[in-house]
């Protein structure tokens, strides 16, 4: 029932899910649906927790093995490359948050766990020699910003040409870190243009 809740909530938001859909789309009656789940809103929320816990879960999975400067930059390259679905169900749920306190709670949760999973690794990039900043929360917290800015900027784009986008992300998250222009061309970065 939450695969299928997420499906919907990719084609339609999580605010238009119902019951009676998710009990359609998993050939069951709306009725089991309220069986699991006692609201609506319970659903909504366990929908999008799993999905930002498994998210959160392959993000910390790519960098824990790699030295902090390839580890930024994979996880820039991630979120910039991140399905069309990644967007729209985080920015449905940012939609729908506002109406639906447990899901608010759950998307300020999982909003600090990805704030956590950045810090930690632009403190490892710190510690290492790698990245000069002195407040590394403030710095992941900067970055995601304009990492969600961007992620919603490409969602709602109908072309698909990015590249200036992209460029600003990569150029303002050297200037955050301390890196050298350029610097993350050479760990799977965008190539420096001339």
């Amino acid at each position: 029932m939450i695969d299928a809740a997420l499906d919907q909530a990719d084609a339609v938001g999580l605010d238009r899910l119902t019951s009676r859909d998710i009990g359609a789309s998993v050939g069951v009656a709306s009725g089991l649906v309220h069986h699991y789940f006692s609201s609506m809103d319970e659903l909504i929320m366990e929908a999008f927790a799993q999905f930002a816990t498994v998210e959160h879960d392959e993000l910390r999975s790519l960098t824990r093995s790699l030295p902090a400067l390839p580890a930024l930059c994979a996880l820039v390259a991630r979120q910039l490359n991140a399905p069309t679905r990644h967007a729209r169900i985080w920015m449905s749920a940012w939609v729908a948050a506002p109406r639906r306190p447990e899901l608010a709670e759950e998307v300020d949760r999982q909003m600090v766990v990805g704030l956590d999973l950045l810090t930690d690794l632009l403190a490892r990039g710190a510690d290492e020699g790698v990245f000069e900043l002195s407040d590394p929360r403030a710095s992941a917290f900067r970055i995601l910003v304009l990492l969600d800015g961007v992620l919603v900027q490409i969602s709602m784009r109908a072309e698909k040409s990015y590249g200036d986008v992209t460029k600003i992300v990569w150029e303002t998250v050297e200037r955050e870190v301390g890196l050298t222009a350029g610097t993350l061309s050479g760990h799977g970065g965008p190539a420096p243009t001339s």
